[in-house]
């Protein structure tokens, strides 16, 4: 009975040591993936805060380009105004009015050059008059409407000098809103990449986290193997105490009987290696 007990006590002994080797083996491995899977999701929060960063930066271009972008606009739709103005201002101009202007006052100077001149009825001289008067009252309104051409090229040469200088505004804000355009761009690059990175990141971290879990549960499955085990070993220990202590009893106690019955040395040495004979065959004791 006590080598069948120590023989179950050695195989639950064996059983016990390999579920907690093999038990604390998957839990390495387990922390193992929680550490990879830790130190990924570390880099991701790092690129996630480079990222919001960029982002920053991104819309403080984007707010420089669309705020030069509004006054180029501007620049334009005025100088386009302005290109408006000076079309209807030059459709206003009468054609051929300097040589008109000229032939009327030529005409006049031959009328008095005429009347100074040639002899006639004053009724003749006053049909000359009157068409002196004519003349001289379209000269002058010619040389009204040529005033008003004048301002009216002034104003144009003028319109021209605006416009120019409107477009030349408009293109030094339309160089700052490209300038800007591109370095809103290559920050988004920048983030785009980052957002790859970081969407592989979440899945190399879930992988590891899923093998974490995986590696976790088998360990806590031998742990309750182990720990089942442990109770078993624990029984066999604690029978096996028992009955040694039992075979102790039974062997002190016939000590005592003999000893009460025996009266020689010799008799008591004897009942006692008897009794312990017996123990051994029940297998209570071992030598």
């Amino acid at each position: 009975m006590q080598k069948k007990n120590r023989s179950e006590q050695d195989s639950a002994e064996e059983k016990y040591s390999s579920l907690v080797e093999k038990r604390n083996e998957l839990n390495t491995q387990a922390r193992e993936f929680a550490e990879s899977r830790n130190t990924l999701n570390a880099e991701r929060r790092r690129i996630l805060d480079e990222s919001k960063e960029l982002r920053d930066e991104r819309k403080k271009y984007v707010d420089l380009m669309r705020k030069h972008k509004k006054r180029r606009n501007q620049f334009q739709d005025k100088g386009k105004a302005l290109i408006e103005k000076k079309k209807k201002s030059k459709g206003k101009l009468p054609e051929g009015l300097n040589k008109e202007i000229a032939t009327t006052r030529a005409d006049v100077k031959s009328l008095e050059h005429k009347q100074q001149t040639v002899p006639m009825t004053v009724q003749e001289e006053n049909i000359l008059l009157d068409e002196m008067k004519v003349k001289m009252k379209s000269l002058k309104d010619l040389e009204v409407v040529k005033e008003e051409e004048d301002a009216i090229m002034d104003d144009v040469k003028k319109t021209d000098l605006s416009i120019n200088e409107l477009f030349e505004l408009a293109d030094e804000e339309h160089k700052k809103v490209v300038e800007y355009s591109n370095k809103a761009n290559e920050i988004h690059e920048k983030i785009s990449t980052s957002m790859k990175s970081i969407s592989h990141l979440i899945a190399e971290a879930n992988k590891n986290h899923e093998a974490y879990v995986v590696m976790k549960e088998k360990a806590d499955g031998y742990h309750q193997k182990a720990m089942e085990m442990r109770k078993k070993l624990m029984a066999i220990k604690n029978e096996k105490r028992e009955e040694v202590r039992e075979g102790r009893k039974q062997v002190t106690d016939h000590n005592k009987d003999v000893k009460k019955h025996l009266g020689s040395e010799d008799d008591l040495e004897k009942a006692a290696d008897d009794a312990l004979q017996q123990l051994l065959k029940k297998g209570k004791v071992e030598i």
